[in-house]
């Protein structure tokens, strides 16, 4: 490649590539040479030359230098990968010759992560037990954590505690924080409490801030709920120490243990056991992007938006006068169409099925905004209620994102959509770790009034009539759609691979179904008891009975707007839900239309594609221009629709 090809690039650096360009075999020495080649595949690849970093890295000969031959092969097969040509990056760094160099160790590694990816375990196992320590400290211990974390999945406990023990803090501090963390899980659920209180308290801040805050959580919960171990101050202790993080969960907790000290009554431990099934039923309703029923890739590792082709113009596209594109927006509560949100909770805890009272209820200390999701990408039904443009049926846009415009399924922050004001001294994070939920993109000024990722939970539908309970979930049609005519291999016997997937995932719904069944029933019990028990402290203490009301509403909240009537089961929703009280500086306003809070992830880089509904085909090719500089892929709504 001439120089002319490098006209981008600034003076400097041209003449770097122009001096290494001069050292060749015959007037210098293979080993200068070799050397000279590496230098210009690192600035290739800092400035984007990713052909030309290939090219020269290739010239490099194993007779050169094995170690520039060596470093050389594992930066091309790096390139690959980046380029998505994984089979050829696969070849390359499997051919590394086995040592304990640094480079053999990252590329055992990499191997590991990405037939994990595939789904081949046995395969990703085996490559990162390839690991070594004296390679790379570093990459052994991530390689540790990573087979630990698989052997779990399979239910090798014992194995995979040894695993994370092989990790030092000397390797890798931060994923020996998270090491130490999951090693307290597994005792505990081993019920080697003792153990597990030990490793939990090895974790620092400074090491790792998701690690330490779960651990002190993991700390005040353990503390209050195993009657072996039940220590009232330690779980308060645990709790002052958990930095910028799980607010509704402090606030409740630490009123809790206030009535566990003080109170002569039962009513603490029944709040604790209501609190403690309310984030249970959260856990289960949480959505998993990574989560597998098969070998396959992840079952729910999309969902999709339906909106407006206004509205989708104004999240892609910069308006003049404006430095970026629109927020994404969760509005207010009010908006929905579904009269029973927020109140069939309580009317199924207080044994309520007849006699419903829908009557709209205004909270301005605690009000809630969502933004609705689906399993379902093209859905006629959705497009029709939903996707609409100038209140036109089916001609609007289903926006598909993948899972970077989420929370992450374990936060560092706790149950971060339920925001209290909080009255404790806020702790800088600055000096022990920058928030792991922040990108360096979207930290600015700007997001300061937005909120931050948050997660995605499935909605239940029930019918007040009876004991029907559905968990929203992918429909059958979608698996149909994905697969298509594909066979799957079952020993002997081949079978429809959309059958195949869909039979396992029913199973993996009918399991989160009854977990949430069984869940809501010790729910409703908890409920009945405390009940039970205020009457009694209302008589005696009126102004203690009125406190522990406010704590029950406040622990019940994050539960409020995720149960929805069964009329509405065919959307099959998700949501993401923010509560704060109307003067948070967050809310905005567009008086008599919109009342919303802007979300901080942006639209346009975490899009995974479109749907186009039928009604709407004319946008396509604006939106190809809107979106020719990524590889979101724009799909026509497979339904049949006539607009009359």
């Amino acid at each position: 490649m001439s120089m002319d090809s490098y006209e981008n690039l600034d003076e400097v650096t041209r003449k770097q590539i122009e001096e290494l360009q001069k050292v060749t075999r015959k007037s210098d020495s293979d080993e200068q040479f070799s050397l000279a080649q590496r230098k210009l595949a690192e600035i290739f690849y800092k400035y984007g030359l990713l052909d030309e970093a290939v090219r020269v890295s290739k010239l490099i000969k194993p007779q050169d230098n094995r170690e520039h031959y060596k470093k050389a092969q594992y930066n091309i097969a790096a390139v690959y990968e980046e380029q998505d040509k994984t089979e050829e990056a696969l070849k390359i760094w499997s051919e590394i010759e086995a040592d304990s160099s640094e480079i053999y160790s990252r590329a055992q590694y990499n191997i590991g992560t990405i037939k994990n990816d595939l789904g081949e375990f046995e395969e990703a196992k085996k490559a990162w037990g390839k690991v070594k320590k004296n390679g790379s400290p570093e990459v052994y211990a991530r390689a540790q954590y990573n087979l630990a974390s698989r052997l779990v999945k399979e239910g090798q406990e014992d194995n995979a505690i040894r695993a994370w023990r092989n990790i030092g803090k000397k390797d890798d501090s931060e994923i020996y924080a998270l090491a130490q963390f999951n090693i307290g899980v597994s005792l505990n659920i081993k019920d080697s409490t003792y153990e597990a209180l030990e490793a939990w308290e090895k974790i620092e801040a400074k090491d790792s801030l998701e690690a330490f805050n779960r651990a002190q959580y993991n700390i005040c919960t353990v503390s209050l709920e195993n009657t072996q171990y039940q220590d009232i101050n330690r779980a308060e202790n645990a709790l002052k120490k958990i930095v910028n993080g799980y607010q509704y969960e402090k606030r409740c907790l630490e009123k809790i243990c206030r009535l566990l000290k003080t109170s002569s009554t039962d009513i603490g431990k029944y709040l604790l056991l209501l609190f403690t099934h309310t984030t249970e039923i959260i856990e289960i309703l949480k959505v998993d992007f990574s989560h597998r029923v098969t070998d396959n890739k992840p079952v729910e590792r999309k969902l999709a938006h339906y909106t407006g082709t206004d509205t989708t113009n104004k999240l892609l596209d910069i308006e003049k006068g404006k430095e970026q594109p629109s927020s994404f927006r969760l509005n207010t509560i009010n908006n929905v169409n579904d009269p029973s949100e927020g109140k069939l909770l309580l009317n199924y805890l207080k044994g309520i099925k007849e006699g419903l009272s829908y009557n709209s209820q205004f909270d301005e200390d605690l009000h809630a905004f969502i933004s609705c999701f689906t399993f379902n990408h093209d859905s006629l039904n959705q497009f029709r209620l939903y996707g609409k443009q100038d209140n036109k049926e089916a001609s609007g846009i289903s926006l598909v994102f993948n899972k970077g415009f989420f929370q992450k399924y374990n936060s560092t922050v706790g149950l971060s959509y339920v925001t209290f004001e909080d009255n404790t001294k806020e702790i800088s994070t600055t000096s022990v770790q920058k928030n792991v939920d922040d990108e360096s993109g979207e930290n600015n000024i700007q997001a300061i009034n937005k909120i931050k990722k948050q997660p995605v939970v499935r909605c239940v539908y029930l019918d007040p009539t009876s004991d029907y309970i559905h968990l929203a979930q992918r429909n059958r049609l979608t698996f149909f759609r994905e697969f298509n005519d594909e066979i799957v291999q079952l020993g002997s016997e081949q079978i429809s691979k959309a059958k195949h997937e869909w039979k396992e995932y029913q199973s993996f719904i009918d399991k989160k179904t009854e977990d949430f069944r069984r869940t809501f029933i010790d729910l409703k019990s908890a409920y009945k008891a405390i009940a039970e028990e205020l009457t009694k402290i209302e008589e005696k203490n009126p102004s203690l009975s009125g406190k522990i009301k406010i704590l029950l509403n406040e622990i019940l909240l994050p539960l409020k707007y995720l149960i929805k009537h069964s009329a509405f089961q065919e959307e099959q929703e998700c949501r993401m839900v923010y509560m704060t009280s109307l003067d948070d500086k967050k809310v905005k306003m567009e008086f008599g239309r919109f009342l919303y809070v802007e979300y901080e992830s942006e639209v346009k880089s975490h899009l995974d594609k479109i749907y186009i509904a039928p009604a709407a085909t004319q946008y396509q090719p604006y939106l190809a221009k809107l979106l020719c500089d990524t590889n979101v892929k724009i799909e026509l709504s497979n339904n049949p629709y006539r607009q009359t």
